[in-house]
């Protein structure tokens, strides 16, 4: 078996004297909101329907309205991520509100990701779907007392915004 991606980055084309050995399948797209709402179902989200129609909807809209950015990844691999970490979370906090959780691991696998340009769009987005939610940021407390340690320590001046954003590289390690 031999399976192409065309227009994938970094893929090339296979050659016609090769192409005419192998015989070729043609697949479709698959339903994202389908696989959202069963891997959301199978972590014990009882209001999987809801949030995965949230969620496809978000990423439909990022793909649509964000800048064009080649690091931009709104495809299953990365779908596949924050569903496994919404999973972890549902699993860590039990008790606390499921728009809560997806909406905060949305929020924090995408927004490191993001240019400083798109990163207003995309938090209305997160506040159109999840209106007058405000979920607050997970708190690493070891990562944040380490970071602090090592800024004192080298002698580097502590800035809020820079350990934000070695906390959120952090949070996309953790998947």
């Amino acid at each position: 078996f031999i399976t192409m991606n065309p227009g994938y980055a970094g893929r090339q084309e296979l050659p016609e004297n090769l192409k005419s050995l192998f015989r070729g399948v043609t697949m479709m797209v698959p339903d994202r909101e389908i696989i959202m709402k069963v891997k959301l179902t199978a972590c014990g989200y009882k209001d999987a329907s809801l949030l995965a129609k949230k969620f496809n909807v978000l990423y439909a809209l990022c793909e649509e309205q964000l800048s064009k950015q080649a690091h931009y990844d709104f495809g299953l691999r990365n779908i596949l991520a924050v569903l496994r970490t919404a999973g972890s979370s549902k699993r860590n906090e039990v008790e606390k509100a499921e728009q809560e959780l997806l909406m905060r691991t949305l929020r924090d696998m995408n927004l490191s990701k993001y240019v400083s340009e798109d990163v207003p769009l995309f938090m209305s987005l997160l506040d159109d779907l999840f209106p007058g939610l405000r979920a607050e940021k997970q708190k690493h407390k070891e990562v944040e007392g380490a970071i602090a340690q090592a800024v004192k320590d080298m002698g580097l001046q502590y800035h809020e915004e820079w350990v934000l954003k070695v906390v959120q590289v952090y949070d996309m390690c953790l998947v």
